[in-house]
């Protein structure tokens, strides 16, 4: 029953990268043969072959990512692993952060804690009147 699952899982991502690349090949061709129909036909003028092919590019693009994510990115100098990466860096960061407002907390504290005892021990201390003679 497990083989099944494992053999059904990886049908299905096969089937996707079969779909991707049926997908990146239309694109190719369809933007390969507009690219010869403008050249040839419209003077050069390849701006609608541009503008087809920056927003179909977008789809495709979408496409890949949502087929293979982000694994075979490396070689562009993007980690497979680059979200784990950035989770334990802002974790890091927040545990900083939280240790150094529990530092501050802990200073004002002791900061308010060295005032009161400075206020009682100037409670304490004999006023200036009473060490003048009395007339």
């Amino acid at each position: 029953m497990e083989d099944e699952k494992v053999y059904q899982e990886a049908n299905k991502k096969v089937k996707r990268k079969k779909g991707f690349f049926s997908h990146l090949i239309a694109y190719v061709c369809v933007i390969g043969m507009l690219y010869a129909i403008m050249y040839f036909e419209a003077e050069g003028n390849l701006l609608p072959v541009i503008i087809v092919a920056l927003s179909w590019g977008i789809g495709v693009l979408t496409h890949y990512f949502k087929t293979f994510g982000t694994e075979h990115l490396d070689i562009f100098g993007i980690s497979p692993d680059w979200e784990e990466k950035e989770l334990e860096k802002e974790v890091e960061k927040l545990k900083r952060k939280r240790a150094l407002r529990e530092r501050i907390k802990e200073e004002k504290d002791l900061l308010d804690d060295l005032e009161r005892l400075d206020l009682k021990e100037m409670e304490k201390r004999p006023s200036d009147d009473e060490f003048l003679p009395e007339h």
